[in-house]
């Protein structure tokens, strides 16, 4: 039984690093340029150790955006404004765990081709985040937290959000000198403000 528990350890630490290496390599050089070969000698293995731990470059891809997935900020029962305000912490996420944002902001990018493996998963994510977003936005208005607010509006609302966060973990990459959570923390304060006090509409 002892004997068995060994391996069976090892495997997982093996499949861990090889995960951790292919976020390095695929941030640094895109699903298309980073080699299973690259990933591999990063952890002195052959690249046949990823085929047999997951079947494919797509394989590992996929351990890859689903270890992604269990390492997000979560939101718990926070619902209206006060899920909007999550985006805080996720901002200061990113902050701390560069080689996530270089990885998520480049297969991000590459994903945009149609026939990329990773295309359907950002096509899911960014919707899924304006939908939930919206989702807020509006119970927010009809709670009053905010002054009132059409479903369309709060859908531009939502996307803008997500652009901005995008952006600017896009610039703080470039530039570490940026203020990437104070920056975000000073637009959302904004962006609450207006949304509780709107800009009074002109008489035609």
């Amino acid at each position: 039984m002892t004997g068995a528990r060994g391996p069976y350890r090892t495997g997982i630490e093996t499949r861990r690093l090889l995960v951790e290496n292919a976020i390095k390599v695929f941030g640094e050089h895109g699903f298309r340029g980073g080699s299973l070969r690259m990933i591999a000698e990063s952890i002195g293995a052959p690249a046949s150790q990823i085929i047999n731990h997951f079947g494919s470059k797509d394989g590992l891809l996929t351990a890859v955006l689903d270890h992604w997935d269990s390492q997000q900020v979560t939101e718990g029962d926070h619902t209206g404004l006060a899920y909007v305000e999550m985006l805080r912490p996720r901002m200061a996420y990113s902050r701390d765990n560069p080689t996530w944002v270089e990885f998520f902001l480049t297969l991000g990018s590459e994903a945009t081709a149609a026939d990329h493996p990773a295309h359907a998963y950002f096509v899911d994510r960014y919707s899924h985040i304006a939908d939930r977003l919206q989702e807020e936005i509006v119970r927010a208005a009809n709670d009053g937290e905010i002054a009132p607010l059409s479903a369309a509006a709060a859908r531009v609302e939502a996307q803008r959000l997500s652009a901005m966060m995008d952006g600017l973990q896009l610039q703080w990459l470039l530039d570490r000198e940026l203020d990437l959570v104070g920056a975000f923390n000073d637009y959302l304060d904004s962006v609450i403000d207006r949304w509780i006090t709107p800009a009074p509409t002109r008489n035609s």
